[in-house]
């Protein structure tokens, strides 16, 4: 039927999504909240990498990445 893919957090190894690839691709570049360690996951090209860029906080970018980062438009 399905042919689910497990996502681990790239801190523990736990995994945190067991998704088919095309719903998985979907997801990708969102933050995940890994339960176990508690660290921030980046969703990148089918696995998760770590985002220094994010506020651990509330799991979103902070505002002062927003300013101090470049225009791409």
């Amino acid at each position: 039927m399905y042919d689910f893919s497990d996502l681990k957090c790239y801190n523990c190894q736990s995994v945190i999504l067991s998704l088919p690839p095309m719903e998985i691709a979907k997801l990708n570049g969102l933050n995940f909240h890994c339960d176990c360690c508690g660290h921030q996951n980046l969703l990148q090209d089918f696995k998760f990498v770590k985002n220094p860029n994010i506020d651990p906080y509330i799991n979103v970018f902070s505002i002062d990445s927003f300013l101090l980062s470049p225009k791409t438009i």
